[in-house]
């Protein structure tokens, strides 16, 4: 009952609110190397996030310009048919002024330094993210006071809070 008050909640106030709400997550678990693909498992969490945020009506996907990024994001970018953009990751501070002036649902894919530094730039929240962890969703609300965070995990079948 929980999860589904919750999700209506996020959905309803996606098309109440004028600004962007924004979904921000690191990439999915890699392989070792120089711009590395994602490794079985993180193809699954891949799948999983694209099951979670699809029915948030996403209005815009971003990602860096690394094969991570781009993996994890791409199975939400096909459910949704939404072109992915990128971001540039240096610099972190125009594009969390330019989230706050979108519209609807915006999702970012990002890295273990990137995420944590949106989340803190729009929340002022401190939630770093150890290079172990892929499983940290962070959905941030518009509100009148600034944005509102919330976490979840990737690892969960519904956006139950972590």
């Amino acid at each position: 009952m929980f999860k589904s008050i919750l999700l209506g909640t996020l959905l309803c106030t996606s098309f109440v609110s004028s600004a962007a709400d924004v979904v921000l997550f690191r990439h999915a678990e890699k392989q070792d190397g120089t711009d590395p693909s994602l490794t079985t498992e993180g193809n699954i969490r891949a799948e999983r996030i694209a099951n979670l945020l699809a029915p948030l009506s996403p209005t815009a996907l971003y990602a860096t310009n690394y094969n991570r990024t781009q993996q994890t994001i791409a199975p939400l970018a096909k459910k949704t048919r939404l072109q992915v953009l990128s971001y540039n990751p240096r610099q972190l501070e125009a594009f969390a002024e330019s989230l706050r002036e979108m519209k609807g649902v915006v999702v970012v894919a990002g890295h273990s330094n990137t995420t944590p530094e949106l989340v803190k730039l729009l929340s002022g929240t401190n939630w770093p993210i150890d290079e172990s962890t892929f499983d940290d969703l962070f959905i941030l609300k518009q509100t009148e006071q600034g944005f509102k965070f919330n976490h979840f995990s990737s690892n969960n079948t519904s956006l139950a809070e972590k």
